[in-house]
């Protein structure tokens, strides 16, 4: 009986107790992780094993696979031979030639350990799904500091221009105006250049003449005018970010990003933690990420579950009526999993996907085109019934309370009490 065993040094051939070849690792740590993925050139261990007339086992898998493609008689050990193996290993090692005591083994084999981890932790922090979360994280984050600061500008430069808050509601044409300076400073060729048509150009500059907002020395001016440049430069970065992600989601997620968008894909991926960990989750659990709080709350309390989380953000489920939205989330979620699992393990667009969500989609806005009636009377009757902090009903307490109170009755008659 020939065995091949596998280690993290390399590959040794024994006849029973004892070693006929080895064949040492250059890289130990490569070299595995390539037998590891089947894509290891194992020609020299093939041609010297080809020859063998008796059994040969292995104790990998892995290897198994190589060897049985290559028309190699191989069968696997027994797990109690296999557990034998990895409680000797370093006894194997020694025996194989690869160390000459087993103190070096176990060094050898915890350094071979931490090189292992190190190669995994490059490995999954190299994933693209995982900078594409990065991405739509930070474009998330520039949004929220872009209201913060236009919050800021508005109600700054509003005590010199309080007008302009009023009319302008896009806060880069507004922030292109502060840039101009005083409102004395700002002509027609500034709020043309900040891309108004000419009915409103007409009318701001009418309020400008009349505003009523006071004097801003040249020192509050310029701190206005640099959170007037932050803002416009922050949107410049975001729309970049906007487009990397769209360009990573159609090379990464083809799919997801066909059937949920560029934008909410992302978002659906970063909450799901990566493209993989997605691909695992069943679709209840991703027509539910994002409104964690509010399904707990409904495990809790017995009220109604949420019926969708960020997939409120795609515009088949914002634009549909409210009596709509859960069936279609159900089905968006539905061909998102199926998008997702196609992406980690299959290959290219496949566009029938978004073909049966579009019929879907339009089943669902035939079917149900009105809301459906609900007996109002029985709903009235079960909230009043239902006690949502102990989870029992009211009337079962009512009832419990009167039989105490007819218990404690029965007692005073008996002992004569009033």
């Amino acid at each position: 009986m020939y065995s091949i065993i596998l280690t993290e040094l390399g590959i040794t051939i024994f006849e029973d107790q004892k070693c006929l070849k080895t064949f040492p690792f250059s890289d130990p740590v490569s070299d595995y992780l390539s037998i590891k993925n089947g894509k290891a050139n194992v020609s020299e261990l093939i041609d010297y094993v080809s020859n063998f007339e008796t059994s040969i086992e292995t104790n990998n898998d892995s290897l198994y696979r190589i060897l049985k493609r290559d028309s190699i008689d191989i069968q696997m050990m027994s797990n109690n031979e296999m557990e034998k193996i990895q409680t000797t290993k370093p006894k194997v090692l020694v025996d194989a030639g690869f160390v000459e005591n087993s103190s070096e083994a176990m060094i050898k084999l915890r350094d071979f350990a931490m090189q292992l981890s190190s190669s995994k932790v490059s490995e999954v922090s190299a994933s693209p799904d995982l900078h594409i979360s990065q991405s739509i994280n930070s474009l998330d984050e520039i949004d929220r500091i872009i209201n913060g600061i236009s919050s800021r500008l508005r109600e700054w430069y509003g005590l010199h221009f309080p007008e302009l808050d009023n009319v302008i509601d896009s806060i880069f044409g507004y922030s292109q105006i502060v840039l101009a300076g005083k409102r004395e400073d700002i002509t027609e060729k500034v709020f043309e250049d900040a891309g108004f048509p000419d009915s409103k150009v007409e009318m701001l500059s009418v309020i400008r003449k009349k505003s009523r907002g006071g004097d801003i020395s040249p020192e509050n001016l310029a701190i206005v005018q640099l959170l007037a440049k932050q803002i416009l430069e922050l949107n410049e970065l975001r729309k970049k970010l906007e487009e990397h992600v769209e360009t990573q989601m159609n090379l990464v997620a083809p799919n997801l990003a066909a059937i949920l968008g560029t934008a909410v894909g992302a978002r659906i991926i970063a909450k799901a933690g990566s493209l993989k960990k997605l691909a695992s989750m069943p679709a209840s659990t991703i027509q539910v990420l994002g409104a964690e709080k509010a399904l707990f709350r409904s495990l809790k309390t017995g009220s109604r579950p949420p019926k969708h989380g960020l997939l409120f953000q795609h515009a088949m489920v914002h634009a549909a009526p409210r009596w709509q939205r859960g069936k279609i989330a159900r089905a968006i979620a539905g061909k998102a999993a199926i998008a997702a699992r196609v992406d980690v393990y299959g290959e290219g667009l496949n566009k029938t996907l978004l073909e049966k969500l579009n019929v879907r989609v339009e089943e669902i806005g035939k079917k149900y085109k009105n809301p459906v009636e609900k007996d109002s009377k029985k709903d009235t009757m079960s909230n009043k019934n239902r006690d949502f902090k102990s989870g029992r009903s009211r009337d079962f307490k009512s009832k419990n309370k009167k039989r105490k109170s007819k218990m404690k009755n029965k007692k005073r008659k008996k002992f004569g009490r009033r």
